[in-house]
């Protein structure tokens, strides 16, 4: 990951891009949420406590604390709330007291926290935090040094906390008397309940299932900034930035690190970088305690030796790259926890949508189009250079490896020129265009309203998204495999030297867990069924499209293979159908079984297109014969089914059929089985 930080960097500073450094122990606080929330306490000048109140929205993502060592921080760290509940019945009476159902019986709730059991702080808790509101402040007090006046909050903060030095119980006490006092004015039940009791699980032991509770703490009194304040997190970084620029001493005959600077501090943990979605992350991992990293001979920082400043250029540059602003522009999440970045090495004035035109785009921006994003980047990267060949795009992921440490390895990484983009943009639409035309019936905005849909490009994220996931016959999908990487799908549209690689195995992932989308769809196609394009049924747009990009990959272009025995054995499976379908509504008065005639043969279509023949020029004589005599309204349809199976069979009565179908040859087929008739387009027809 440093190596890719590094260019990244470089790529910042031929920019003029300055990232804000960030000292090294100052940590953003953990992700505040609505129903988890960062607290924030305030302290009376008495060192009282005057109140708890839920941090205002989006305040607590420019917050930090002063972390020198693993959870022992100020002035935001995590407390334990004050007592335990682990009775079910108990558990639903504060469920109904936190949510107002109910009125909140204060003498019931004070008797259950009497109990000895219901006590939620221990020893463990005490001996944090005395170092939370004691070593630790003592710390930052002395990194700072003198406080100006505009932040005289922070200076109120570190000698009103200094009262609870080496007092176990006066915080617990503080906190507990504000809670009583606030409930038992009837005030922010809701908001409280959560500090004051923890709803444990009567399953698990006491001590494994304390709960957790971001903080962080202020003053009422403050003046012209408060504690939990930008500015005054902005100050107290400077100073802790210009404190530590003080002390660092040059090593006589340093050598130099693996970029080439200054290698002083290279024997500390790298700092971590906390990223969207997929939390901390560490820059790099590697100590005495796994052997496996002996086997260079070299431990440490001495298997690769990063200075101080190359620290800060990386961590930095990754902090730059995902920030929340810039997300679908250079980086966005492929899945729950793996994130892609992306950016060209000359960095444009006005972001473009890289990341967004690989499919990692914001969860509400199902509108947006891979053909629409891939022309406005081509505009805006041809401004940058006299040519798109002079221009290089970085991609790489990073994934976590589990969600309980910071441990993130870099999963795919590629270089690709911008006239690449530009070239395989166009392709990749030409690939999507490389199937017959395929109308599927849909719901409309409006109610009752029935439109005709049509395949759509899938983003590059999206193919391993369809791959993976597994349908059944029905048309039902309840499970996901992991046969290809998210990568696979940016490779497929960028890479020229993987293809083979990559595209028949693609292929071959797609017949087998997509089968059942290609059955099912033809089948409802077929019996004129409205569909629900949401969800997961949102692949039945994309997965032809997808077989039409892996044929054209391969080679094997629609004018073509529309002319094979595998495509045409797949139409006239479908005009069975429709023939089938037709006699049903006219002899059966509608009365559809589940499975008709065509979708029956498929699946021994698709290994032997000669027995799949062999049996439906059995099965489908009295439908023939219905089709010549039928006088009803629909007659003119029955004359075009037998004027289509008759220049199909002509068609295929020349040619060789195979014996078994290879997976182009199955994906051939399948698409000739959903194709569309001009006659069955019709919304009206039903």
């Amino acid at each position: 990951m440093l190596n890719e930080l590094y260019h990244l960097s470089v790529a910042l500073e031929k920019a003029g891009i300055t990232p804000r450094d960030w000292h090294k122990d100052l940590k953003p606080l953990p992700n505040a949420t609505p129903k988890k929330p960062c607290y924030k306490i305030l302290i009376n000048s008495d060192c009282s406590i005057s109140g708890i109140e839920p941090m205002k929205e989006g305040v607590a993502e420019y917050l930090r604390k002063w972390e020198p060592s693993n959870g022992n921080s100020f002035p935001g760290f995590n407390i334990q709330p004050l007592y335990r509940i682990a009775n079910e019945d108990r558990k639903k009476r504060l469920k109904k007291w936190r949510e107002g159902k109910e009125t909140i019986d204060l003498v019931e709730l004070k008797n259950w926290c009497i109990e000895t059991q219901s006590q939620n702080w221990d020893v463990r808790t005490a001996k944090k935090l005395s170092k939370c509101l004691g070593e630790t402040p003592d710390q930052l007090r002395q990194q700072c040094g003198d406080v100006p006046e505009d932040f005289v909050s922070v200076k109120k903060l570190f000698e009103r906390v200094s009262a609870w030095k080496g007092d176990d119980t006066g915080f617990f006490q503080g906190l507990e008397s504000c809670i009583w006092a606030a409930l038992e004015r009837g005030q922010n039940v809701s908001f409280l309940l959560p500090v004051l009791a923890h709803e444990g699980s009567s399953g698990k032991k006491p001590e494994d299932d304390r709960g957790s509770i971001s903080v962080f703490l202020d003053v009422p009194d403050w003046e012209e900034y408060p504690v939990a304040n930008e500015e005054t997190i902005g100050w107290i970084n400077i100073r802790l930035l210009q404190t530590h620029a003080s002390i660092v001493i040059k090593a006589d005959n340093q050598v130099d690190d693996a970029f080439g600077f200054e290698s002083n501090e290279s024997d500390g943990k790298l700092p971590d970088v906390k990223l969207p979605f997929i939390g901390k992350v560490k820059l790099r991992a590697m100590n005495s305690e796994s052997p496996c990293q002996y086997r260079y001979g070299t431990i440490d920082d001495k298997s690769f030796r990063i200075g101080a400043y190359s620290r800060k250029r990386a961590k930095g540059a990754l902090e730059w790259l995902g920030s929340e602003e810039r997300e679908g522009a250079t980086w966005g999440r492929a899945d729950g926890k793996e994130l892609i970045f992306a950016y060209p090495a000359i960095m444009p004035k006005a972001p473009i949508m890289l990341a967004a035109c690989f499919g990692a785009r914001k969860v509400d921006d199902s509108g947006a189009r891979f053909e629409n994003y891939a022309k406005d980047i081509i505009k805006s990267l041809k401004g940058l250079a006299l040519s798109l060949k002079d221009i290089e795009l970085r991609v790489f992921s990073l994934r976590k490896m589990d969600n309980t440490s910071a441990k993130t390895k870099v999963v795919f990484h590629r270089n690709y020129s911008a006239q690449r983009l530009e070239d395989a943009a166009k392709e990749w639409q030409q690939g999507c265009s490389n199937i017959p035309s395929v109308r599927i019936k849909a719901w409309g905005k409006e109610k009752g309203e029935i439109v005709l849909s049509s395949t759509e490009t899938p983003f590059p994220l999206q193919i391993a998204e369809c791959l993976n996931r597994v349908w059944k016959q029905d048309g039902t999908t309840k499970c996901e495999v992991k046969a290809a990487q998210k990568s696979d799908g940016i490779e497929l549209l960028l890479d020229e030297s993987t293809i083979q690689r990559i595209v028949p195995h693609l292929l071959t992932v797609a017949l087998q867990n997509g089968i059942g989308l290609f059955l099912s769809l033809g089948n409802s196609l077929h019996r004129n069924e409205v569909f629900k394009l949401d969800g997961f049924n949102k692949h039945k747009q994309l997965m032809p499209a997808i077989l039409g990009i892996l044929l054209w990959k391969l080679g094997i272009g629609k004018e073509a293979y529309m002319n094979n025995p595998p495509y045409l054995v797949g139409r006239m499976l479908k005009l069975a159908d429709e023939l089938h379908t037709l006699y049903c509504k006219e002899v059966r008065k509608n009365s559809l079984p589940p499975q008709l005639l065509g979708n029956a043969l498929m699946v021994a279509a698709l290994n032997s297109p000669i027995q799949a023949l062999a049996q439906l020029a059995l099965r489908i004589v009295p439908y023939l014969g219905w089709a010549r005599t039928n006088a009803t309204e629909s007659a003119g349809l029955s004359r075009y089914v037998l004027k289509e199976f008759g220049l199909l069979e002509g068609k295929l009565r020349d040619m060789a059929l195979p014996t078994r179908l290879d997976d182009p040859g199955r994906a051939q087929l399948l698409l000739g089985y959903i194709s569309s008739n001009a006659q069955t387009e019709d919304p009206t027809n039903n």
